[in-house]
């Protein structure tokens, strides 16, 4: 059988066993390991599945990703999110409309030191909805904006997707974590923005404002920041001037939460090894998918459709402009029924050689994928971020109802993938000038 025939089969039959049921990890390593046994082999291919694991395992993204997962844990142990509600709510809650933009804020500094959207949704429905509901908010505009600010933390570094990302593509795990720091603070911004807009043409949608709070007590505010601001600076800042490496960042980051909560007395023995426990289960979990991930790129270069694909697409007389529109439409579609770890698994090493090939940067393409995969978050029919909204508020909001207070953001976030493609330098400017 031909080679590429082997891989177009392969593919169909991938998605025939993820439209039953199968996990994703276990659909491609059955797909990778029979591929790879009709074009090398049994024993080559059993080969591949003995030396992969090992080899895989022994790259420095490896080490920091469960650095970087322990310091979420760590930052949910340690009560770090009240902090963060408690500063932006004393900052913008006193205006109309201030509640939820201080959501939105939290939530994005909160993703700064967790890099999950699940456990930003987790939080800060049980922190936020409720405070806003007790000021009269609309209650799809409150649980909305938390679902919508929650998939911030996939594109705010330190971001766990960043991460997995580079161990795919092998692109700097530093560039990539910069890049995302402009385009995180973007797409805060016109979630705000968007906010304060639809609450001036409709003041129906928060007709009580905070009682308005003294300076000193604002200022005083800032100080709850800290911990956001200690990051950045030991981790970004860090990485940025060359002082250490992300992968030294890591540890820094996690040793410099876990040191915060010490110093405000949330941290004991049993939340301690709670986070050590729920790092190890999360970490194992990543590790297997992106091993076997890394089989299906295996398979995908023995196979040389790479390579095949990459001459049919050059040799195509169209710009490549068109070619990288078609890739992000191609997880716009994904984004309805798969989640990103697997749209990351199946897709990139198809489309990244290609689009490298092509003259792509891949920071810059890096960071276009992140959003796209936090609008699938939000996008039915899957939407993860919605369902677990909805999941922890079902007593609240009904499924159909939070899906269409998250339609403005979805909205919002189109335009923001608009502007990063038609400016690339809102990624990539950061990058070009750590280290100069």
């Amino acid at each position: 059988m031909e080679p590429h025939f082997t891989v177009l089969i392969g593919i169909v039959a991938l998605l025939f066993l993820l439209a039953t049921g199968l996990h994703v990890a276990i659909a491609i390593l059955i797909i990778s390991f029979v591929g790879l046994s009709i074009l090398l082999g049994v024993d080559n291919s059993l080969t591949f599945l003995m030396t992969t694991p090992f080899s895989a395992a022994m790259g420095y993204g490896f080490v920091v990703l469960p650095l970087f997962i322990l310091m979420g844990e760590f930052a949910v142990q340690g009560k770090i999110a009240p902090l963060m509600y408690e500063a932006m709510s004393k900052l913008f809650g006193w205006f109309r409309g201030g509640l939820a933009m201080a959501t939105t804020g939290a939530i994005a500094a909160f993703g700064t030191v967790t890099g999950s959207s699940l456990v930003s949704v987790a939080v800060f429905s049980k922190i936020a909805v409720p405070q806003m509901r007790k000021y009269n908010y609309d209650t799809n505009l409150s649980c909305g904006v938390v679902a919508a600010s929650a998939t911030l933390a996939a594109l705010i570094p330190p971001s766990g997707m960043m991460i997995m990302y580079t161990i795919f593509t092998d692109e700097s795990l530093g560039r990539m974590l910069i890049g995302g720091f402009i385009p995180g603070a973007l797409s805060a911004a016109l979630y705000m923005a968007l906010i304060y807009v639809r609450v001036r043409l409709n003041p129906k949608l928060a007709p009580t404002r905070m009682e308005a709070v003294p300076w000193r007590e604002k200022i005083t505010a800032l100080s709850k920041l800290a911990p956001i601001v200690i990051l950045v600076i030991v981790m970004l800042g860090g990485i940025y001037f060359g002082i250490c490496s992300p992968y030294e960042a890591g540890g820094l980051g996690a040793l410099t939460i876990f040191v915060i909560g010490l110093v405000l007395r949330n941290f004991n023995k049993a939340n301690f090894k709670k986070s050590l426990m729920n790092t190890a289960r999360l970490t194992s979990s990543l590790f297997f998918l992106l091993i076997i991930a890394m089989l299906f790129g295996k398979f995908m270069t023995v196979s040389g459709m790479q390579k095949l694909l990459s001459d049919f697409v050059l040799g195509l007389e169209v710009p490549t402009v068109f070619i990288i529109i078609a890739c992000l439409c191609v997880y716009f579609v994904l984004g309805t029924f798969m989640d990103a770890i697997s749209q990351m698994a199946i897709t990139l090493p198809i489309f990244y050689p290609l689009l490298t090939n092509l003259g792509v940067d891949g920071i810059w393409f890096g960071i276009l994928f992140i959003k796209m995969c936090e609008i699938a978050q939000i996008t039915p029919p899957i939407g993860i971020s919605v369902y677990v909204t909805q999941g922890i508020l079902s007593n609240v909001i009904s499924l159909p109802g939070l899906f269409k207070a998250i339609f403005p953001f979805l909205i919002v976030d189109i335009l923001t993938v608009a502007l990063l493609f038609a400016f690339p330098q809102i990624i990539l400017w950061l990058p070009s000038m750590m280290m100069k």
